[in-house]
């Protein structure tokens, strides 16, 4: 259990109840002294769903939701919702492409009115990290603006699936000054420990905790979130990192000399900033 009282958030986090181990994961991350965190929403084929209209995305929003409540017995969780970027590639070859466009399209909209009512706190989106046609990347960022679109409506962060490839988030950084979103709210998910360019260029990085990646961070100074992107698929139990990284991560940090309130900043400031809420234990 986490002793000394400091908050450490998981920023980035996938349940699968029905598939995976769901709550159990949230038991693991809690006794490894994690208190917060952010689950997201997965592709709908990953709960064995179909979409077929954007009403399907009711559906899986309120599974997230869902697993939300139940998380929020052992930890403080809260909801991310959208469309996975990767999810349009598929619905396109399967409807064509402006079908699919004017889903996602809708899927996003439903996305923003979860948020509305306070079932979410943020939403999700982004384009593939993988090479694609023109016009699915075009496709692709134009979703990606209108999602950016909707959270400044309804004054919320955005969690960005991307490339992290050279370029990557001054491309961002552009796209996210041009729909008016502001830089605290522009979140890189999976994002190296690449902080100095990601302040410069306006954008909030999600590092992902793999081996090094924290020790990188802080060397370059504290304005970033942690993640694990635990995925909760039993196909792929190697993928990604499990759900004690970040507390595991946190807890040697201060071990080996990192003075404690650097972590309320990463764990509770940062995130209270991005995302509007209270960081509280």
């Amino acid at each position: 259990m986490n002793d000394s009282r400091l908050p450490i958030t998981d920023d980035h986090m996938h349940l699968n109840p029905g598939r995976g181990r769901g709550i159990e994961a949230i038991k693991e991350f809690r006794n490894a002294g994690g208190t917060h965190v952010l689950i997201v929403s997965l592709p709908a084929d990953e709960y064995g769903m179909t979409i077929r209209s954007a009403q399907d995305y009711y559906v899986l929003y309120d599974r997230t939701i869902d697993t939300v409540r139940q998380a929020n017995e052992y930890v403080h969780a809260y909801g991310v919702i959208g469309v996975h970027p990767a999810e349009f590639i598929g619905l396109a070859g399967s409807m064509g492409i402006e079908p699919a466009y004017a889903v996602v399209r809708e899927g996003l909209e439903i996305a923003a009115k979860y948020v509305a009512e306070g079932k979410a706190i943020a939403l999700k989106s982004g384009r593939p990290h993988y090479p694609v046609s023109p016009e699915l990347w075009e496709r692709s960022n134009r979703l990606m603006r209108y999602a950016m679109d909707l959270c400044v409506d309804q004054d919320c962060a955005l969690q960005l699936h991307t490339e992290s490839e050279p370029g990557t988030f001054a491309s961002i950084s552009a796209i996210a000054r041009e729909q008016n979103l502001p830089p605290w709210r522009t979140i890189k998910h999976f994002s190296p420990p690449a902080v100095r360019e990601c302040e410069s260029l306006n954008v909030f990085p999600s590092v992902i905790a793999g081996k090094g990646a924290l020790e990188q961070a802080l060397s370059e100074g504290t304005r970033f979130m942690l993640e694990t992107d635990y995925c909760d698929d039993p196909v792929r139990p190697g993928a990604v990192l499990g759900p004690k990284t970040v507390p595991r991560k946190t807890k040697e940090a201060i071990r080996n000399g990192v003075p404690e309130e650097v972590f309320y900043k990463i764990h509770k400031e940062n995130p209270e900033k991005c995302y509007g809420i209270k960081i509280d234990l």
